[in-house]
């Protein structure tokens, strides 16, 4: 039986959240799709939320009305009046779009240049440690049912290579008991510990495209030209030389053409060089997957600063002759940027370490969570909450 285990941590929400007015509603394209993983908040001020898989959204704000600014990567940033709690409607045009050919005489080459520009500004301010509130979800279908949910909030101490440390606030984990697939107890530390950006690569590590051996290790392709009122952002395509000699990610940057600031990083992970799985008799490995999304928020002296981290990884197995798949994926979001805490800050994180033991002695408050609401439930998450809470899934070891 897996033996994944969280619970939770008992706090009383404030005055000051009771006070505040709740917003809801929904992210569409212009045909009316979903948007998901949008970033909400208010103007110049902090993250706030993000849209979840089905585009929908719930935000806390001071009063009313509130001006919201929605920001998604390939559509054009849109800010909205709030003056009622009736669920809102945001419709997000699409960027325009550039061709390489069109805006510059060497699309590659310009690719290039913009991502050890990149590298060389991530590596000016390597030292710095910013520090925030995140919250992270995770799930786990197998054979299309979800077999484990975990949510919980982190403090978290950062660089922009990585999540260098942090410390769990409060945490729900529930288990449907499932003797087969795979488990996955320590996911969280892919989206950990996976580098942005590697000043001192080596033979030893997974190569990345940011780093000072870009041109010896990677091909870049300039593949178009986003076009947002004045920012214009390169959407670069990467991919390891084929005598790299090493695990490589491969994927898509994209980089702002005049900062030369990261705004996203798509990355395919080949998983199976940096992991081992043992089956026991009658498995084998099928395959296996693993695909992460970083998106980064400007800050200042033309930087920007990790907002949110998704990952999904997939391995498929053979059973006695049958497909046996399991599905995982965790999304963490920063909803607040902090300052240094005092004290201690925050209890670095390696590949080893595993929070959930921090927090075992504590007792489960389902009314905690009725009014902590940070990235909101899909429909279907929903569904799996309302189930695991009715069969005291939670918090049950």
């Amino acid at each position: 039986m897996k033996q994944l285990i969280i619970p939770v941590l008992c706090i009383l929400a404030t005055a000051a959240q009771a006070q505040q007015v709740i917003v809801k509603g929904k992210v569409v394209d212009e045909q009316k799709r979903p948007v998901p993983y949008a970033n909400i908040g208010l103007p110049g001020n902090e993250p706030g939320t993000a849209t979840n898989e089905a585009g929908e959204f719930s935000l806390r704000v001071p009063s009313l009305p509130q001006k919201l600014t929605v920001v998604s990567m390939g559509y054009t940033p849109t800010t909205i009046e709030v003056t009622t709690i009736a669920a809102q409607t945001v419709v997000l045009p699409t960027s325009n779009v550039a061709l390489p050919e069109v805006r510059v005489r060497n699309p590659d080459q310009v690719a290039l240049e913009l991502v050890q520009r990149t590298f060389a500004q991530l590596q000016r301010h390597a030292r710095t440690e910013q520090f925030g509130k995140a919250f992270y979800r995770q799930k786990e279908r197998h054979n299309a049912t979800y077999s484990e949910f975990l949510d919980a909030f982190y403090n978290v101490r950062f660089t922009n290579k990585e999540v260098v440390g942090w410390e769990v606030e409060q945490a729900r984990y529930g288990l449907v008991p499932d003797n087969s697939g795979v488990d996955m107890t320590n996911f969280s530390a892919a989206i950990r510990l996976i580098p942005v950006y590697e000043p001192k690569p080596s033979r030893r590590t997974l190569a990345v495209p940011l780093s000072p051996l870009a041109a010896q290790q990677f091909t870049f392709h300039l593949r178009e030209v986003l076009q947002d009122k004045d920012q214009e952002t390169a959407v670069i395509d990467y991919a390891p030389r084929p005598d790299l000699g090493q695990p490589g990610t491969e994927g898509t940057l994209y980089i702002d053409m005049e900062k030369a600031t990261l705004r996203r990083q798509e990355t395919r992970v080949p998983i199976g060089d940096l992991m081992s799985l043992q089956f026991g008799a009658g498995t084998t490995l099928q395959s296996q997957t693993f695909h992460m999304v970083s998106d980064f928020s400007p800050v200042a002296d033309s930087l920007s600063r990790l907002q949110s981290v998704r990952a999904e990884q997939t391995i498929v197995l053979s059973y006695q002759n049958k497909p046996d798949t399991t599905q995982i994926a965790g999304q963490l979001f920063f909803y607040q940027y902090t300052g240094k805490p005092s004290g201690k800050a925050y209890k670095s994180v390696g590949v080893n370490y595993n929070d959930l033991k921090q927090v075992m002695k504590q007792r489960y408050d389902s009314s905690f969570w009725l009014n902590r609401e940070v990235l909101r439930a899909s429909p279907v998450e929903e569904r799996v909450i309302q189930d695991m809470e009715q069969r005291k899934a939670f918090g049950s070891f």
